[in-house]
C-alpha cells in the first residue's frame, strides 16, 4: 500500500499539470476593479499546452498558452478610468465570463488587526454603513491562510460595496477608498489582505528575508517541509493509516456541495468519507472519463469501485477545483461507488465549490455528462487526532514568508496602484530588528511587483502594553518611521486617535482620511498638506532647546505643551516647558542646564502636543542637538 501511495504521488505530480482545471486566478473575477489606461496581467490555470482566449467587450482578444505547469498569463489593453466592461475566457470546449468590470486604481491593505478590524466595530459603524451605497468602490477580501511555499491562488470574491457588505470591511481600508472616490479618484477597487497579530517577516518573501539569517533556518526547515522525501513517505503513512480504519459513524444523507460549517460540522478535523452509487450510460464504460469536484478544503482521495484512482493529498490545494481522470483501466462496469474521502486539518471543510463544478463525463464524447451534485451519503472516518500527525512544519502565520506565500505572492502579477498598511505591533518586541526589516518588505514587493509602489503607513496606536520597558513601543514608532527613507513613502501618525486601555482603538476614520491625503497628494497629485510638523534639526541656545520644523504650515500646541523632554550628556530627561516661536519649537527645563538631547511622546502612550493648522499631529521623536 505505501509503495503504491508514493508511486501515484510521484504520477500525479507529473500529471497535475495536464488535468488542472480552466479558470483564471481567484483576484479575477465578477465586479472586479482593474487598473485603467494600461496594459494589466490577468494570469490562471487550464490544462499545458492548451491555448486561452480572452475576449474584452473594449477591444480585440487576447491569446496565451498554458504552460507546463499548468499556468497562463497575458496582458490587457485597458480602458480609461470609469469605464466598465466584461471578459470573456475560453480555452478549448469551455468558457467562462466575468462580468461587471470596472476600471479605475486598485489599492492593496495589509498588516494586522488595526488594518483588519471592521467597520462594524468603529465608533461611527451605523451612520457610514448606512450612507455606504458607492457602486464605484468594489472590496476583495483574502481568506486566511498559510503557506510554506508561494500557493497556487487565494480565496475570496469581489463585492460591491453597499449598507449591507460595508460593515465587514476593513474600517481604514474603507474609510480611505471612500475618501478616493469622494475626491473623484474612483473606481476604486480595495484588495483586504489581512490577518491579525500577525508580524511583519511573515508578510516577506524567502528572497526579501536573505539579508535576516536569523530567519534561514526556519525557512529551510519550511523548505524541507514541503520538498522532502521524509515528507512524502510520512504522508503516506499518514493516508496508510487513515485508508486502513473503517467508516466510524452510520452513512447519513448529504446534498453536495456542502461545507462542513453549514451541516453542524466546523469544529471537526479529519476525514469523512463521501459515497454515492452511479450507473454509467454504456458509452462510457471502458473509457477514460473526466471527473470534477470543485474545490475542496483541504484534501481528497476518490476511490472508484473500491480502488484508489486520484486524489489531491498535499497542503495548499483547499481552494483548486479538482479535475481528475478516472482511467479506462479502472473503469470495467457500468456499476459504480464512487467514494470521496474528504480530509481537514484546521478550519473549515468540505465541499467549496458550486454544484455544475461537479460532474463526470467521457473524454471520449457521446452522452451527457453526468451531475455529481445533490444527493450522497456521509460518515465519519477518523477525527485528526486519530492519526498519525499531518507532516507539516510548526504551523501558524507568525513564520517568516507564511502570509507573502499564501495571501499576496498568488495575487501577482496585478496591476496594484499602490498599498497601505497598518501593522508593527506583533513585531514591537525587537525595534531594532524591525528598523531594518519593515524597509526590506517594501523592497521585497516592490521588487516582486517589479514597480516603485507607492507604500503607506500608519504608525502604531498609543497603548499601556502592561509596562514598556526599554521603551520598546516608542522605539518602534521609530524604526516606522525609518521607512519614509524610502522614496514614494508615507506615515499616518495616531497619537491623537489612539487609546490607552485598547489596543484596537474604534475611532478608524482619522487614520482611513490621513492615508487618503497622501495617496491624493503624492499618487494623484493633488495640492493638500499630508504631514504634520517633522522635526528636522535640534540647535542648542545656552540653557534653551530649539528644534525647527518642516512639512508644517503653523505650529499648535495642544494639552499644555505636555510630552517634550530635554537631557543633558547623562542622558537622564526631564519634562521640558515648551513654546512656538514660528516654525520652532522652543525648549527649557531647570533640572537642565546644558540640554543635549531632546524628545518628544516618546512612550507607549504618550501626552500629544504638537500638530500643525489641519489638526495633523507630529511623530514622536528623539534626537540629539547640533
Amino acid at each position: 500500500m505505501r509503495i503504491a501511495l508514493l508511486t501515484f504521488f510521484t504520477l500525479q505530480a507529473a500529471l497535475a499539470a495536464q488535468d488542472q482545471d480552466f479558470r483564471a486566478a481567484g483576484i479575477f473575477g465578477d465586479h472586479m476593479v482593474l487598473p485603467a489606461s494600461t496594459a494589466a496581467p490577468m494570469h490562471g490555470f487550464g490544462p499545458a499546452g492548451a491555448e486561452v482566449i480572452v475576449t474584452p467587450s473594449w477591444g480585440a482578444e487576447v491569446r496565451a498558452k498554458v504552460d507546463a505547469r499548468g499556468r497562463w498569463m497575458l496582458k490587457l489593453q485597458t480602458p480609461t478610468r470609469g469605464e466598465a466592461g466584461e471578459l470573456e475566457l475560453k480555452c478549448g470546449g469551455e468558457r467562462q465570463r466575468i462580468r461587471d468590470v470596472l476600471f479605475g486604481d486598485v489599492w492593496l491593505a495589509s498588516g494586522q488587526s488595526n488594518m483588519e478590524w471592521p467597520l462594524s466595530r468603529c465608533d461611527d459603524a451605523v451612520e457610514a454603513a448606512n450612507a455606504a451605497t458607492l457602486p464605484t468602490l468594489r472590496v476583495f477580501t483574502t481568506t486566511n491562510s498559510t503557506s510554506d511555499l508561494p500557493a497556487d491562488d487565494v480565496r475570496g470574491q469581489w463585492v460591491v460595496c453597499d449598507p449591507d457588505r460595508a460593515p465587514s470591511f476593513t474600517a481604514v481600508g474603507f474609510y480611505f477608498a471612500r475618501e478616493l472616490v469622494a475626491r473623484g479618484k474612483g473606481p476604486i477597487g480595495l484588495v483586504d489582505s489581512t490577518w491579525g497579530g500577525t508580524v511583519c517577516q511573515a508578510w516577506t518573501s524567502a528572497e526579501g528575508l536573505t539579508e535576516f539569517p536569523e530567519f534561514a533556518e526556519q525557512l529551510a526547515r519550511q523548505r524541507r517541509g514541503v520538498s522532502a522525501a521524509e515528507i512524502d513517505q510520512r504522508r503516506a503513512r499518514f493516508f496508510e493509516a487513515l485508508h486502513a480504519l473503517p467508516m466510524q459513524s452510520e452513512l447519513q444523507a448529504a446534498q453536495l456541495p456542502e461545507r462542513w460549517s453549514e451541516v453542524g460540522l466546523g469544529s471537526f478535523d479529519g476525514a469523512i468519507d463521501y459515497v454515492r452509487k452511479i450507473t454509467l450510460p454504456a458509452s462510457f464504460v471502458g473509457q477514460d472519463l473526466t471527473l470534477k469536484l470543485g474545490a475542496i478544503d483541504d484534501m481528497d482521495t476518490v476511490f472508484w469501485n473500491g480502488r484508489r484512482v486520484a486524489g489531491s493529498e498535499r497542503d495548499g490545494v483547499w481552494s483548486t477545483p479538482r479535475r481528475y481522470t478516472v482511467p479506462a483501466s479502472s473503469n470495467t462496469s457500468a456499476q459504480v461507488e464512487l467514494r470521496i474521502c474528504v480530509v481537514d486539518t484546521g478550519g473549515d471543510g468540505g465541499f467549496t465549490g458550486t454544484a455544475g463544478q461537479m460532474t463526470l463525463s467521457s473524454r471520449a464524447g457521446g452522452a451527457a455528462a453526468i451531475s455529481l451534485a445533490g444527493s450522497w451519503a456521509r460518515s465519519r472516518r477518523a477525527a485528526l487526532s486519530d492519526l498519525p500527525a499531518w507532516p507539516r512544519s510548526e504551523g501558524g502565520p507568525n513564520r517568516p514568508a507564511v502570509l507573502w506565500n499564501a495571501m499576496i505572492a498568488p495575487m501577482l502579477p496585478f496591476g496594484f496602484s499602490g498599498a497601505i498598511w497598518y501593522q508593527g505591533e506583533s513585531n514591537r518586541g525587537n525595534p531594532d530588528q524591525y528598523a531594518r526589516l519593515f524597509p526590506a518588505m517594501i523592497r521585497d514587493w516592490r521588487r516582486v511587483m517589479n514597480l516603485e509602489l507607492p507604500f503607506y503607513f500608519v504608525q502604531i496606536a498609543p497603548y499601556g502594553y502592561g509596562g514598556d520597558g526599554d521603551n520598546l513601543t516608542a522605539r518602534l514608532r521609530d524604526a516606522q518611521a525609518a521607512a519614509l527613507e524610502l522614496p514614494r513613502t508615507g506615515m499616518v501618525v495616531t497619537l491623537d486617535v489612539g487609546d490607552a486601555s485598547d489596543i484596537h482603538p474604534t475611532n478608524k476614520l482619522p487614520v482611513g482620511l490621513r492615508l487618503a491625503r497622501h495617496a491624493l497628494a503624492q499618487h494623484y497629485g493633488d495640492a493638500q498638506d499630508r504631514d504634520g510638523p517633522v522635526a528636522k534639526v535640534a540647535r542648542r541656545d545656552g540653557d534653551v532647546l530649539r528644534v525647527t520644523f518642516e512639512e508644517a504650515g503653523a505650529l499648535v500646541l495642544h494639552n499644555g505643551g505636555a510630552g517634550f523632554a530635554l537631557a543633558g550628556e547623562s542622558g537622564t530627561f526631564h519634562p521640558a516647558e515648551a513654546s512656538v516661536d514660528g516654525r520652532v519649537m522652543v525648549l527649557r527645563s531647570a533640572a537642565v542646564s546644558a540640554p543635549v538631547w531632546v524628545r518628544y511622546a516618546w512612550s507607549a502612550a504618550p501626552e500629544w502636543t504638537l500638530s500643525d493648522e489641519h489638526g495633523l499631529p507630529a511623530p514622536p521623536f528623539q534626537m540629539r542637538a547640533r
